[in-house]
This record gives C-alpha cells, sequence and structure tokens, in this order.
C-alpha cells in the first residue's frame, strides 16, 4: 500500500507538472502577436464579462465600457486573431450585454505593462487571467442578441435582486463571485485592511455552503427515512453536501480560491461519508495539486498563493496542538497566525502592507463569517429556490455589510504601506514564524520575533561617496528619473495622471521609491507643467512632504533657474535652463539639470526643443560633454539638433516614451542621429526600467529584459524591428 501511495502520489505531481508546461506553451503561443498592433482589426467577438464605467473628472466624465470578448473571426488574413481572449476598452460605447456577437473595428496590442522594480506586474496578472491581448474598439455593430447560459442568468438575476442595495456590488461578489461592479476604492479598502478574503468568495464561503448542503441531506434523510435501505444516511448527507459545493464553485466560475476550496470540501466530505481520516495537510497538498492540474494558469495569480498560504498557516497553527484552545482564544490564536504569515507574503506578493490588518480581521472574520456570509447564502439560496424572502436575507445581509464597511473604513488611516520585498525575504520571515511556533519556551518565540521583523526590512546598496547612480522609470508616455547619492535621493519628474483617474505617481513612481532605496525623497524636480511630468507629483508629494520642489508652483515649489547649484555626498548638481526671470511657459520652460562626479555626467533634459539646445550649446550655461543624456522631448524630432548632440557627445541615450505610443517617439530620425554618432540607445517603453550607475559607467541595466531572461518567461518581448 504505501508504494503504491507513493505511485499515486507522483502520478498526481507529473501530471500537474505537465499541466503547467502545457499552460506556458499554450499561452505564449496565443498570445496577441506584435504584428496585430499594425492597423485596425475587423473582428467579429462575442462579449464576455462586461463592466461599466465613467473615466475622467467629476463633471466631465466619459462613460467607457471594459469588457471581455473572445475572437470568432478576424477580416484580416495576415496575423489572424482568431481565438484569442482579449480585454478591451469602448470609449462612449452603446448598450452591450455578456452573450452577445459584435462586429468591431478595434486595436487590438499584445501585453504590455510598466516594468520597474516594485511595481504591479501587469503581464502576469493579464496571462494569469487568460487574456491574450488587450485593445480599445473604434466602432461596432451588434450582430446577433445574447444567449445567456445558465451561469451568466443566474448572474444576472442576482444582480437584479440585489440592485436597490447600497452595497449591492459586494452582495454579488459574496453571493456569485461577480465583482465586476466593485470599484477601484472598494478593492483599495480591502487591500489596505487585508479582508479581501472575506468579501470575494474563499475557503469561508465553500466551507459554509458545503455545511449548508450536508445539513440539507441530514434533514432530508430524517424526512423520507426509506431512503436509507439503498443509501447510508452519511453518503446521502455527503451527495447534497458535494452537489451544493459543485454548483456554488461552477457559480463562481472555477477561479482559484474558490476551486481551492471546493476540491478540499469534496475531499473532506468524501473522507468523511467513508469513515477515513486524513491531516489537514494531506487534503491542502490534494488541494494544490487538483488546482494546478485543472486550472494552471491559476499559478500565476495572487489569489492562488494568499489563498493555499492562508491556509497553510492555520494548519500548520494548530497542527497537534493540545488541549484544544476554546473558540475564542482559537479566533486570536488564528488571528496572530493570520496577521504574522500573511504580512510577509503579502509584501512579497502585492507590494504593500496593512500594519492593522489584525485589528480589522479580529472583528471581521466573526461577522463575516456567523452574520453577513450565512444571510447571502441563505438569500442565495431562496432566490435559486423561487421562494419570496429572499428580499428580507438581502436586506439583513446589506445592514451587516454596512456595519461592516463603517469599521473598516475608521480603522483604514493614513496612506498605504508599500513594501515590496523579494520573495527570499518572505521565505525568511516565514521561517520565522515556524519557528517562533514550535518553539518550546514563550522566551524563545519571542527571540524569533526579530528574525521576522528583519524579513520586512527594505535591502539595498547604497552608491558610495562620489558617486551616484540613475534610474529611468518605465511610466509609459512619460517621464520619471531618480538620482541616488550616497545619503540622498532626488526625482526628477512624476509620470503622468491619466483622465480615468490612474495616478503613474501613486501606482508607479512610488513602488520603485520604495523598492530601490530608504523611504525619503530630499528633493522633486518637476520639469514644467505638462501632465505626463507634473501629473504624479501630487501623490509623491502626498507620501514625501518634507522633500524640497524645484519647479511645481502650484504645489509649492520654487522656480528653476540657471546658476542654481548644490552638492551631495560628491556629487554636483546644476540647473542650465531656463534663465532666471524666464516667464514663459511650456516645453521651453523645462528645468535642464546636469550631474557631475569625476569625469562622469549625465544630463536631464525635460521637453526642451531645438530652440533651447541651441541657447545652450552657444551660450555661457555651463554645458559639458556627458555621458548620458535623457533625449529632449521623448525623442522628438522637434529636439535632439545635432549641434546640441556634438557639444553633449553622449555615448549612451535614455528615452523616456511609451512603447508604441501615438505621437510616434522617438523619431526615427533622431534614433539614426544618435546612433550615427555612435550613441548606444535605450527605450524606457521597450526596455522597461533602465539603470545606469556612475561607478560602472559603460553599463546599463535594463528591467524588462533582465527579468525575462532570468524567470519571468511570461514578460513579452519586443518585435524584432524594434
Amino acid at each position: 500500500m504505501p508504494a503504491i501511495r507513493c505511485l499515486l502520489w507522483l502520478g498526481l505531481i507529473v501530471l500537474a507538472a505537465l499541466s503547467l508546461y502545457d499552460m506556458r506553451q499554450t499561452s505564449l503561443a496565443g498570445r496577441v502577436p506584435h504584428c496585430a498592433a499594425q492597423s485596425v482589426r475587423d473582428l467579429l467577438v462575442l462579449t464576455g464579462e462586461v463592466e461599466h464605467t465613467a473615466v475622467g473628472e467629476v463633471g466631465v466624465e466619459t462613460p467607457r465600457l471594459r469588457l471581455r470578448a473572445k475572437v470568432l473571426e478576424d477580416a484580416h488574413s495576415t496575423c489572424p486573431l482568431v481565438g484569442r481572449n482579449l480585454r478591451l476598452n469602448w470609449y462612449f460605447p452603446p448598450e452591450v450585454q455578456a452573450g452577445e456577437l459584435w462586429r468591431v473595428a478595434a486595436k487590438v496590442r499584445p501585453p504590455w505593462g510598466y516594468h520597474n522594480p516594485g511595481g504591479f506586474d501587469y503581464e502576469r496578472w493579464l496571462m494569469g487571467q487568460g487574456i491574450d491581448g488587450t485593445g480599445t474598439i473604434r466602432s461596432g455593430q451588434r450582430q446577433a442578441a445574447a444567449q445567456p447560459d445558465l451561469r451568466r442568468r443566474i448572474r444576472t438575476l442576482i444582480a437584479e435582486r440585489t440592485a436597490a442595495y447600497a452595497n449591492n456590488a459586494h452582495l454579488r461578489a459574496l453571493a456569485t463571485a461577480d465583482s465586476v461592479a466593485l470599484t477601484d476604492a472598494d478593492w483599495t479598502l480591502l487591500r489596505r485592511t487585508a479582508t479581501v478574503h472575506l468579501l470575494v468568495v474563499s475557503g469561508l464561503h465553500v466551507g459554509l455552503v458545503a455545511m449548508l448542503g450536508y445539513g440539507i441531506g441530514i434533514g432530508v434523510a430524517r424526512l423520507i427515512p426509506w431512503l436509507l435501505v439503498w443509501v447510508p444516511a452519511a453518503w446521502l448527507a455527503a451527495a447534497f453536501s458535494l452537489a451544493a459545493v459543485f454548483g456554488f464553485v461552477w457559480l463562481c466560475d472555477a477561479e482559484a480560491p474558490a476551486l481551492r476550496a471546493g476540491v478540499m470540501a469534496t475531499l473532506g466530505i468524501l473522507a468523511l461519508a467513508g469513515g477515513r481520516r486524513a491531516s489537514a495537510a494531506y487534503w491542502l497538498a490534494l488541494a494544490a495539486l487538483a488546482v494546478l492540474t485543472l486550472s494552471p494558469p491559476s499559478v500565476l495569480t495572487q489569489g492562488f498563493w494568499l489563498s493555499f498560504g492562508a491556509v497553510t498557516a492555520l494548519i500548520v497553527g494548530f497542527a497537534h496542538l493540545m488541549p484544544r484552545p476554546g473558540w475564542l482564544a482559537g479566533l486570536l490564536r488564528a488571528q496572530l497566525l493570520m496577521f504574522f504569515a500573511m504580512v510577509p507574503l503579502t509584501a512579497a506578493l502585492v507590494g504593500e502592507i496593512a500594519p492593522l490588518a489584525g485589528l480589522s480581521n479580529l472583528f471581521a472574520v466573526p461577522w463575516v463569517s456567523l452574520v453577513t456570509v450565512p444571510l447571502v447564502m441563505l438569500s442565495l439560496l431562496l432566490v435559486l429556490l423561487g421562494l419570496p424572502l429572499d428580499w428580507l436575507g438581502w436586506t439583513l445581509a446589506d445592514g451587516s455589510l454596512s456595519v461592516l464597511l463603517t469599521g473598516l473604513q475608521a480603522l483604514d488611516r493614513g496612506p498605504p504601506h508599500l513594501a515590496p520585498i523579494v520573495p527570499w525575504q518572505a521565505a525568511a520571515a516565514l521561517a520565522a514564524c515556524a519557528c517562533a511556533l514550535k518553539a518550546p519556551h514563550w522566551r524563545a518565540r519571542l527571540a524569533c520575533l526579530p528574525l521576522w521583523a528583519a524579513g520586512l526590512l527594505m535591502l539595498y546598496e547604497r552608491p558610495e561617496w562620489g558617486a551616484f547612480q540613475v534610474r529611468a522609470l518605465d511610466v509609459g508616455q512619460g517621464n520619471a528619473v531618480l538620482v541616488d547619492t550616497h545619503s540622498h535621493r532626488l526625482l526628477y519628474d512624476a509620470g503622468m495622471r491619466f483622465p480615468s483617474g490612474f495616478d503613474v505617481g501613486e501606482a508607479v513612481v512610488l513602488p520603485t521609491l520604495i523598492a530601490t532605496g530608504p523611504r525619503r525623497l530630499d528633493r522633486l524636480i518637476v520639469s514644467h507643467g505638462d501632465l505626463d511630468h507634473a501629473g504624479g507629483a501630487p501623490a509623491v508629494l502626498t507620501a514625501f512632504s518634507a522633500a524640497s520642489v524645484l519647479g511645481a508652483l502650484d504645489l509649492g515649489g520654487k522656480p528653476c533657474a540657471r546658476g542654481e547649484r548644490w552638492s551631495w555626498d560628491g556629487v554636483a548638481f546644476a540647473i542650465l535652463h531656463p534663465p532666471p526671470g524666464h516667464a514663459g511657459q511650456g516645453n521651453d520652460s523645462s528645468c535642464v539639470l546636469q550631474i557631475s562626479a569625476g569625469k562622469e555626467r549625465v544630463l536631464l533634459t525635460g521637453d526642451i526643443t531645438r530652440r533651447t539646445e541651441q541657447l545652450l550649446a552657444s551660450a555661457n550655461t555651463g554645458l559639458a560633454q556627458a555621458r548620458l543624456l535623457f533625449a529632449p522631448h521623448h525623442g522628438s524630432n522637434t529636439s535632439s539638433s545635432r549641434r546640441f548632440l556634438e557639444a553633449v557627445n553622449p555615448s549612451l541615450v535614455f528615452v523616456s516614451a511609451g512603447w508604441r505610443n501615438r505621437y510616434g517617439h522617438p523619431h526615427p530620425a533622431v534614433q539614426r542621429r544618435y546612433r550615427q554618432m555612435g550613441a548606444r540607445l535605450w527605450i524606457t517603453g521597450m526596455d522597461g526600467a533602465l539603470f545606469w550607475s556612475s561607478a560602472q559607467p559603460e553599463q546599463v541595466w535594463a528591467y524588462r529584459l533582465e527579468r525575462r531572461n532570468s524567470w519571468a518567461w511570461w514578460i513579452n518581448q519586443p518585435p524584432q524591428d524594434g
């Protein structure tokens, strides 16, 4: 028997490994190719999940629809997209429902995201969701009305029954895992209070459904005792429980947390009915292998790791615990376990931690478990059975959610605590948790706490005295450059804030600042007022209010002016433009910053045009040759004049420009001009964040390329022709 059991385990492991390998190959082969982005496509698509939103400032909002769509036909004979799953935006859309056929004209592009230290991995998320490409619909015509399947009809019915309630989005998410209606603010609150696992479908909900089904089975056995002649009571109850679990997981579209909980519940029900006993770790391992086999893309999602991580922490924390604690002691122990285990795991996966996670979960877990979820499950059952009293359950559930969300909002104070640690640090902190659990005495457990805290420390190397480092952040069509000396930090521009509300300063610049150095900023220079340079500045200054500001007069900064000089740690900084008293606005008002250490120089130019370049090259401005030049105006042909380039004579050129941006930056003529000079050209939109150090002036570290070559196989590569 042990040999057979080992062979079965080996077979399951091999099957899961083959599923993961097949997923990797299939996902890479099915990804939208670069050639598809060259023209507008004429596509016949089947619409999937539809999300109606509005973007822009209050009062000038633009209606937007975001939908999942499967391509059924592609009028283009070259580079066809048939069979691909796309995530599409449609501005000023008509009414669209899931399950409809549409003929659309769409601009499609391969999966592509920002790549910076500490930032969100958009391409990994897309692949984990089974999305092969993104795009924008220009126009469309409905070809066929929706033919919704049973799952979609049930979800629509639940949405209609809950539409009148204040917390209808949360009710839908709890009942059917339909989280489309949750806003960014809703997700932010749940994430910052570490309660995402409570208000979306997870093991808690599946377990309650299993218990409900089991109870119904027992009730049927008592009401119809003659059934027990053919079916034992335990197996009858198990059949009802399994039917409830399968139906609920199916209704939730088999998302990773629900699938994991469903597999574990199924195994536990079968073991209970068959009178077999096995450890919880045994069932967890089986569940992990089953999820990897049935839904291999889930391994790329945060939910997979957070879900299994949380259950593992509880199993380890309560294993062999004698005597068993009472319910209150057990609740407190569970919250301590979740806090110390999930903080490092969340920091590694999400990039931030919730300091009040333990306190928020202390009241949220019992409230949701004992009040909210039972009411939601009861209401869902009444709807499915067609009974008329579901409104009472929804009303009570909505009231319980209002109480819960009010409490969570009271705990959500201050900015998010960013902590993008690397995986090995999280592993070290989790090892310290295990050390504390297994320690024989409370003093030994306390001794493990410093090891846990050490795992959360941000580790980084600082430049030596007299040296400096430069990071050109990948912020799309915009600019943000981080400069580090031995003990000071400077940020030159802060990226874009889009009309949709997406703030690059908050989403990209801040995580990179935290991930690459001390949690401080000494100076922010905003080159000029264009949104792609200044849009993210308010978010940065909210987090680093002590930073001095040059430029950005509306944010309390003082004007940039030639002659402004300072020195940090043996590194010289000088403003070369604009001249004192300059009253102009626009691109030619950009602050031009020159940084020098020994023989090494870097020149940051903002969006200056040829006119200012000629002034810098001819006047006594202090302009000198530089090793590294940031191409003016993102590589526009209105800049990078030959005379200016001859004066600077760079061997390295960084271009801060978005990949396939609508302006065509950097211009092909500008690229040829640089290459004819013998300069090496790097583009943030193609290469990701760029790193250069005056200590190794010939080397450039490109974040996208380095990650793709090291381990992140899902990261897209730019086309060979650029």
